[in-house]
């Protein structure tokens, strides 16, 4: 990859990858999809933690595999390449999304339409139809009852994104956050729960349809910028690469082009170890629990702790590759300073480190530089220390 000084022309804002780094690190994740998928069944034997009754590890990884194709099919038309490499993942996913099980599913439970079912439905988008699955699972959404289960601004735009996939619906078709939705929030990393970061970055994926089209106009995506700059500094500083995946792609579904110290950060740590490992581990992967698994279990603890990383880390690259002839939008005047402040600030306040929290806003103080949402936020949690009976 060019150095930070050579900047190719045709880069991403905020990288220094062109169109054929990208492009390779696309069919590198791919092939990744394709080497793995096919080994489910025997990795399932070593999955470790509780696992969904209905919606097992292997399904939920046959539907983002299946996320991960669709992005990479809309920019595979000039790029061969890319769309031998779709094709290969599409083909070792069918007879995970239609399989036997998942067909009974759908007609004993129709509500799991828009979750197993969504795998059969990306499918059929890339070019993979298959009529009677098709029927089925057209049933199954019809069944469904549209209230049941209840749930959460951010699975109620997933479900309006679901329906313009859907045959005869028009992936122009507007998705609405509804009341309620954290793309109203004007929050900072120092108030979030980690479920709040999980529905604000889902909320831009379903909003925008992966960058796809404009979020809905009533959000404000100067404040949803703000919030995820925030929450990139924290995750930088956690070395939480999923998440630095997954918020740099937020930013760049919202605002094609969007460029700024934050995401510039985030990239830079991601592709760091990319480059030197060649693979992106989840927070979860310990090399000492690895190097003591026997050798047949590795390739599932790999696996494991690594496909959602390079998952999210395929959809990037291919939303940047969506982007390249969009001139760089900065969104806001940060400097590389503020990124590791932010870190420090929000670091310390979820660490409850009131000592280092007061050392670092006293510096920030004493310096009369710009105060940035997340600094603004860490004083106001101070205080409310200090209120404290």
């Amino acid at each position: 990859m060019p150095s930070q000084g050579q900047v190719p022309a045709g880069s991403p804002a905020g990288t220094v990858a062109d169109g054929a780094y990208l492009g390779g690190r696309i069919c590198e994740i791919l092939d990744f999809a394709v080497r793995h998928i096919p080994r489910l069944h025997s990795y399932a034997e070593h999955w470790k933690g509780k696992q969904d009754p209905v919606v097992s590890m292997n399904e939920k990884i046959v539907v983002e595999a299946a996320l991960l194709a669709l992005t990479c099919h809309r920019i595979s038309h000039t790029q061969p390449r890319i769309a031998s490499a779709v094709r290969a993942l599409a083909e070792v996913l069918l007879p995970h999304a239609r399989s036997a099980r998942n067909a009974e599913l759908l007609a004993r439970l129709p509500q799991t339409a828009t979750s197993i079912g969504i795998s059969h439905l990306l499918l059929d988008r890339i070019g993979f139809p298959d009529a009677r699955y098709d029927a089925l699972h057209t049933a199954a959404v019809a069944a469904a009852h549209p209230c049941a289960p209840e749930r959460l601004p951010y699975r109620f735009m997933e479900q309006q994104w679901l329906a313009s996939l859907a045959p005869g619906g028009s992936s122009r078709h507007a998705v609405e956050a509804p009341p309620g939705s954290i793309l109203y929030a004007d929050l900072t990393a120092v108030e979030m729960h980690p479920n709040d970061v999980y529905a604000l970055t889902h909320a831009a994926m379903f909003g925008t349809d992966f960058g796809r089209r404009a979020v809905d106009p009533r959000v404000s995506i100067d404040a949803v910028l703000d919030t995820l700059d925030s929450c990139l500094a924290l995750q930088i500083g956690k070395g939480n690469l999923d998440l630095v995946g997954e918020l740099l792609f937020s930013a760049a579904m919202l605002r094609p082009g969007t460029t700024c110290a934050y995401t510039r950060a985030g990239w830079d740590l991601l592709t760091d170890v990319w480059e030197r490992f060649g693979y992106l581990p989840t927070p979860q992967f310990s090399t000492p629990e690895y190097e003591e698994l026997a050798p047949k279990v590795r390739p599932a603890y790999s696996f494991q702790h690594t496909y959602h990383t390079m998952f999210v880390a395929g959809i990037l690259c291919a939303v940047l590759y969506d982007a390249l002839d969009t001139p760089p939008r900065p969104h806001a005047h940060a400097a590389p300073d503020d990124v590791g402040s932010d870190a420090a600030l929000a670091l310390a306040a979820k660490d409850y480190r009131l000592d280092v929290l007061t050392r670092q806003l006293g510096r920030l103080t004493v310096e009369e530089g710009r105060l940035t949402p997340t600094a603004k936020a860490a004083a106001r949690y101070l205080e409310l220390q200090r209120a404290r009976p």
